[in-house]
Protein backbone atom coordinates (compact mmCIF):
# COMPACT_ATOMS: atom_id res chain seq x y z
CA UNK A 1 0.00 0.00 0.00
CA UNK A 2 2.69 1.99 0.88
CA UNK A 3 4.90 1.89 -2.31
CA UNK A 4 1.59 2.52 -4.48
CA UNK A 5 0.88 5.80 -2.32
CA UNK A 6 4.03 6.85 -3.21
CA UNK A 7 4.00 5.56 -7.10
CA UNK A 8 0.98 7.58 -7.09
CA UNK A 9 2.13 10.70 -5.19
CA UNK A 10 5.49 10.87 -7.75
CA UNK A 11 2.97 10.49 -10.74
CA UNK A 12 0.57 13.10 -10.09
CA UNK A 13 3.90 15.59 -8.98
CA UNK A 14 4.69 14.68 -12.65
CA UNK A 15 1.68 15.84 -13.85
CA UNK A 16 1.69 19.19 -11.88
CA UNK A 17 4.94 19.68 -13.55
CA UNK A 18 3.66 17.90 -16.77
CA UNK A 19 1.30 21.41 -17.35
CA UNK A 20 3.40 23.82 -15.75
CA UNK A 21 5.28 26.23 -18.24
CA UNK A 22 8.83 25.12 -19.52
CA UNK A 23 10.09 28.50 -19.30
CA UNK A 24 13.18 28.41 -16.36
CA UNK A 25 10.69 26.09 -13.90
CA UNK A 26 10.60 21.93 -13.57
CA UNK A 27 9.55 20.32 -16.34
CA UNK A 28 8.31 16.75 -17.48
CA UNK A 29 9.88 14.91 -20.28
CA UNK A 30 7.94 11.43 -21.64
CA UNK A 31 9.73 8.84 -23.38
CA UNK A 32 8.12 6.20 -24.90
CA UNK A 33 9.47 2.84 -25.61
CA UNK A 34 7.69 1.25 -28.68
CA UNK A 35 8.15 -2.47 -29.43
CA UNK A 36 6.98 -3.98 -32.63
CA UNK A 37 5.77 -7.86 -32.99
CA UNK A 38 9.19 -8.98 -32.86
CA UNK A 39 10.14 -7.49 -29.13
CA UNK A 40 12.42 -4.97 -31.32
CA UNK A 41 12.53 -1.09 -29.98
CA UNK A 42 11.66 2.04 -31.86
CA UNK A 43 14.39 4.81 -31.71
CA UNK A 44 14.38 8.19 -33.33
CA UNK A 45 17.43 9.72 -34.39
CA UNK A 46 17.23 13.63 -34.17
CA UNK A 47 20.55 16.33 -33.00
CA UNK A 48 21.62 14.75 -30.51
CA UNK A 49 21.54 11.15 -31.72
CA UNK A 50 19.88 8.14 -31.26
CA UNK A 51 17.31 8.04 -28.43
CA UNK A 52 13.22 6.98 -27.43
CA UNK A 53 11.23 9.25 -28.67
CA UNK A 54 10.11 11.92 -26.65
CA UNK A 55 7.63 14.25 -25.60
CA UNK A 56 7.48 17.44 -24.29
CA UNK A 57 5.24 20.38 -23.97
CA UNK A 58 3.26 23.00 -22.27
CA UNK A 59 -0.32 22.50 -23.85
CA UNK A 60 -3.10 20.70 -21.68
CA UNK A 61 -3.42 17.67 -22.54
CA UNK A 62 -3.23 13.83 -20.79
CA UNK A 63 -0.82 11.36 -20.66
CA UNK A 64 -2.45 9.04 -22.84
CA UNK A 65 -3.14 11.39 -25.10
CA UNK A 66 0.10 12.57 -25.45
CA UNK A 67 1.51 9.34 -26.24
CA UNK A 68 -0.53 8.61 -28.71
CA UNK A 69 0.26 11.50 -30.30
CA UNK A 70 3.79 10.94 -29.93
CA UNK A 71 3.32 7.66 -31.59
CA UNK A 72 1.14 8.85 -34.42
CA UNK A 73 4.21 11.11 -35.39
CA UNK A 74 5.60 7.56 -36.26
CA UNK A 75 2.06 6.64 -37.85
CA UNK A 76 1.82 4.12 -35.58
CA UNK A 77 -0.80 3.12 -33.69
CA UNK A 78 -0.22 1.44 -29.75
CA UNK A 79 -1.17 -0.04 -26.64
CA UNK A 80 -2.40 1.20 -23.65
CA UNK A 81 0.84 2.23 -22.46
CA UNK A 82 2.52 1.72 -18.82
CA UNK A 83 4.75 3.68 -16.93
CA UNK A 84 7.92 1.78 -16.49
CA UNK A 85 10.02 4.41 -15.07
CA UNK A 86 10.06 7.92 -13.06
CA UNK A 87 13.81 9.90 -12.96
CA UNK A 88 14.73 12.89 -11.33
CA UNK A 89 17.70 15.14 -12.91
CA UNK A 90 19.05 17.30 -10.60
CA UNK A 91 21.88 20.07 -11.82
CA UNK A 92 24.65 21.77 -10.75
CA UNK A 93 24.21 24.69 -13.68
CA UNK A 94 20.51 25.19 -13.67
CA UNK A 95 18.39 25.92 -10.32
CA UNK A 96 15.76 23.04 -11.46
CA UNK A 97 14.18 19.88 -11.65
CA UNK A 98 13.47 17.87 -14.18
CA UNK A 99 11.24 14.94 -14.31
CA UNK A 100 11.83 11.98 -16.46
CA UNK A 101 8.55 9.57 -17.41
CA UNK A 102 9.17 6.76 -19.35
CA UNK A 103 6.41 4.49 -21.00
CA UNK A 104 6.28 1.17 -22.33
CA UNK A 105 3.64 -0.16 -25.46
CA UNK A 106 3.46 -1.89 -28.41
CA UNK A 107 2.40 -1.22 -31.46
CA UNK A 108 -1.17 -2.94 -32.94
CA UNK A 109 -1.37 -1.25 -36.24
CA UNK A 110 0.53 1.14 -38.75
CA UNK A 111 3.95 0.83 -40.70
CA UNK A 112 6.67 2.75 -39.26
CA UNK A 113 7.25 6.38 -40.86
CA UNK A 114 9.85 8.84 -40.32
CA UNK A 115 8.62 12.13 -39.05
CA UNK A 116 9.60 15.27 -40.89
CA UNK A 117 11.35 16.86 -37.72
CA UNK A 118 13.47 13.90 -37.14
CA UNK A 119 16.45 12.45 -39.34
CA UNK A 120 15.53 8.88 -39.15
CA UNK A 121 13.01 6.30 -37.10
CA UNK A 122 14.41 2.98 -37.27
CA UNK A 123 13.76 -0.35 -35.12
CA UNK A 124 16.84 -2.02 -33.41
CA UNK A 125 17.12 -5.21 -31.33
CA UNK A 126 17.54 -4.33 -27.70
CA UNK A 127 21.54 -4.65 -27.70
CA UNK A 128 21.44 -2.96 -30.97
CA UNK A 129 19.06 0.20 -29.39
CA UNK A 130 21.70 0.37 -26.83
CA UNK A 131 24.90 0.62 -29.13
CA UNK A 132 23.62 3.39 -31.11
CA UNK A 133 22.31 5.33 -28.28
CA UNK A 134 26.23 4.89 -27.50
CA UNK A 135 27.83 6.28 -30.49
CA UNK A 136 30.50 8.46 -30.42
CA UNK A 137 28.79 11.37 -32.09
CA UNK A 138 25.83 11.10 -29.42
CA UNK A 139 25.12 14.69 -28.26
CA UNK A 140 23.01 13.26 -25.75
CA UNK A 141 23.71 12.69 -22.14
CA UNK A 142 24.45 9.14 -21.39
CA UNK A 143 22.14 8.66 -18.32
CA UNK A 144 19.19 8.88 -21.23
CA UNK A 145 20.94 5.51 -22.85
CA UNK A 146 21.58 3.82 -19.24
CA UNK A 147 17.94 4.63 -18.29
CA UNK A 148 16.86 3.08 -21.27
CA UNK A 149 18.76 0.05 -20.66
CA UNK A 150 17.79 -0.96 -17.29
CA UNK A 151 14.16 -0.28 -18.75
CA UNK A 152 14.97 -2.45 -21.43
CA UNK A 153 16.49 -5.51 -19.70
CA UNK A 154 14.31 -5.01 -16.74
CA UNK A 155 10.93 -4.26 -18.25
CA UNK A 156 8.87 -5.90 -15.74
CA UNK A 157 10.12 -3.73 -12.56
CA UNK A 158 9.29 -0.21 -12.73
CA UNK A 159 12.11 1.95 -11.66
CA UNK A 160 13.20 5.01 -9.71
CA UNK A 161 16.47 6.68 -9.46
CA UNK A 162 18.18 10.08 -9.12
CA UNK A 163 20.96 12.12 -11.07
CA UNK A 164 23.26 15.06 -10.69
CA UNK A 165 24.40 16.65 -14.40
CA UNK A 166 27.03 18.77 -14.63
CA UNK A 167 28.58 20.36 -17.66
CA UNK A 168 32.16 21.36 -18.59
CA UNK A 169 32.71 23.00 -21.88
CA UNK A 170 29.08 22.10 -23.83
CA UNK A 171 29.36 18.68 -22.35
CA UNK A 172 26.51 17.26 -20.42
CA UNK A 173 27.85 13.98 -17.86
CA UNK A 174 26.39 12.60 -15.19
CA UNK A 175 26.58 11.23 -11.48
CA UNK A 176 24.38 9.13 -10.01
CA UNK A 177 23.08 10.85 -6.43
CA UNK A 178 20.08 7.38 -6.38
CA UNK A 179 21.20 4.31 -8.02
CA UNK A 180 18.21 2.80 -9.57
CA UNK A 181 15.31 1.49 -7.23
CA UNK A 182 12.04 -0.69 -8.00
CA UNK A 183 9.00 1.39 -7.41
CA UNK A 184 7.18 -1.46 -7.30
Amino acid sequence: MKKILLLSFIILLGLKSFAQETGNDSYTIQRLLIYNEKGEILLEKNDFGWMTPALRHNSKTTIIDGLNDLASEFDLKISSPKISGIFMFMSDYKPISQFRQHYSCSIVDGQLKVPENKKDAQWFTVSKAIEMMSLPDTKAPLVIRDMTKQLLYYPEIIWGGTFLLSKKEGKISYKTTENFYPLR
